[in-house]
């Protein structure tokens, strides 16, 4: 928003708000079967019973049009958390690659925007709303579940 100064200069509101980017519901639990292909490989090594599953849904802001999920991978027994955004387009259900990284001090809705953050910060969602070109390379090859 733009405020009016004392010599009618249009001045940018320091209070402004950024309106761009993803927020995502509360996380809930979610079964194994319904991992994507990337989690389910990334978390094939590690014991069944330690590592939890969650969801969230993704939202892009300002619209709340519904842009995909968060799916999330935590390691109770190592302290270590991985994640994926997914989206389902034409049909097929597609998913980054995830990425571990340690979650020891971290609760649940913190490791949603550490993996928010490092997707964010490679420039896939650049990338996959704007078609824009990354400074670094994002690996853009997600795969499909179940094809």
């Amino acid at each position: 928003m733009l405020e009016q100064s004392a010599d009618s200069e249009a001045m940018a509101d320091e209070d402004e708000m950024d309106l761009s980017g993803l927020y995502w519901t509360s996380p809930g639990e979610m079964p194994r079967e319904d991992a994507h292909k990337n989690l389910a490989e990334a978390i094939a090594g590690r014991q069944p019973d330690q590592v939890k599953l969650f969801s969230a849904s993704a939202f892009e802001i300002p619209s709340a049009f519904p842009a995909g999920f968060f799916d999330v991978a935590i390691d109770m027994a190592t302290h270590e958390a991985c994640g994926v955004y997914r989206a389902y387009r034409g049909g097929n259900d597609y998913a980054t690659k995830p990425e571990w990284f340690p979650s020891k001090l971290m609760d649940t809705d913190q490791i949603f925007g550490e993996v928010y953050d490092r997707l964010m910060k490679s420039g896939f969602f650049d990338w996959y709303f704007h078609g824009g070109r990354p400074g670094e390379p994002v690996d853009q090859s997600a795969a499909v579940n179940g094809v």
